[in-house]
């Protein structure tokens, strides 16, 4: 049997760990969520306003990261336990954002 099991739970922590691995999974893969999020804009600008459109184009498009994040951090808590969980988790995010940051600065002329 896992020893860990009996750790997952609605806690502070899983809540904060698994919002770290959204927003580090949110910023290494930012073109691909740059991408969904105008996907999901232009097909709902079909249907509703084009303001409208973006903002829960912007909404939807974070959910499968935050999904992701959250399957991160309780796999990782039921193999590591919770405390390594969060910690990879902020050093994910961390490096997510120097990834973000660099890849930014690349692009400019």
């Amino acid at each position: 049997m896992i020893q860990n099991l009996q750790q997952l739970s609605f806690s502070p922590i899983a809540v904060a760990g698994s919002g770290l691995w959204a927003i580090a999974l949110y910023w290494g893969f930012y073109p691909t969520s740059q991408a969904l999020i105008q996907r999901l804009a232009t097909w709902l600008k079909g249907t509703t306003a084009a303001a409208r459109a973006d903002f829960w184009a912007g909404m939807l498009g974070v959910l499968p990261f935050v999904g992701f994040g959250i399957a991160c951090f309780f796999g990782l808590s039921l193999g590591l336990g919770q405390s390594w969980a969060l910690s990879l988790g902020l050093m994910g995010m961390i490096g997510g954002g120097i990834y973000e940051l660099g890849r930014r600065d690349g692009q400019q002329p």
